[in-house]
């Protein structure tokens, strides 16, 4: 049997009675498991007064009572964080300086700001956030959970303009050069110089004889 309480009886306590069989020795296991189902119970009720160790049913408690709510895109990971670090989120909230940690804690990193005043200065309350596509991309819900989290967090006297992402790709570009040796051959008759040619020629002659003769 695996027990604190009753190897605290045991080897810290000493009882000789309950080394034993008996009814000592029954009521004493008894009441160790008893005072360990107790222990147990006061390490639950400790960790669930911690948002950091507290069963997911009841962080929403936690987090209303220091002014945190749930957003329905944020996880409940990134909510428990945020209610842990509900100090450090009130006071780095409605801060310029505060907007890319925040961003930063929802998995958005190297997110840059451009004041709209350097653009046009009727336009000076307004600001662009400039996001940085990961590999996977981003999706509908990223745009929404970034509006959100810009929103909750920007101060109160500016706007947001617009989101606009940006993406870089990292690439190498190969040259290579190939040399061709190549001959030309052009085949022409070739005309010859001399031509020694042996002929033979046969003549010939023959003799006719042609009489007239007139009849009458």
């Amino acid at each position: 049997m695996k027990s604190t309480f009753w190897k605290f009886f045991k080897d810290v306590l000493g009882w000789a009675l309950i080394h034993s069989p008996g009814p000592i020795s029954v009521i004493a296991k008894g009441v160790a498991l008893v005072f360990d189902d107790i222990r147990e119970d006061i390490f639950w009720l400790r960790d669930q007064l911690n948002p950091l160790t507290c069963e997911e049913q009841y962080l929403p408690t936690h987090g209303a009572t220091r002014g945190i709510l749930q957003y329905p895109l944020e996880s409940t990971d990134q909510y428990r964080k945020r209610v842990v670090k509900a100090y450090a989120w009130h006071r780095q909230g409605g801060k310029a300086e505060g907007m890319p940690q925040i961003l930063q804690h929802y998995g958005y990193d190297g997110c840059t700001f451009h004041n709209c005043r350097n653009d046009d200065a009727v336009r000076w309350a307004e600001f662009k956030v400039q996001i940085p596509v990961p590999e996977h991309g981003l999706e509908v819900n990223d745009y929404s959970l970034v509006t959100w989290a810009v929103q909750e967090t920007k101060p109160a006297r500016s706007k947001l303009a617009a989101l606009q992402t940006h993406s870089a790709v990292q690439g190498a570009a190969n040259a290579s050069g190939t040399l061709l040796l190549c001959s030309v051959v052009t085949l022409e008759p070739e005309k010859p110089k001399e031509a020694l040619l042996t002929v033979t020629i046969s003549s010939g002659c023959g003799l006719h004889t042609i009489t007239t003769t007139s009849l009458g």
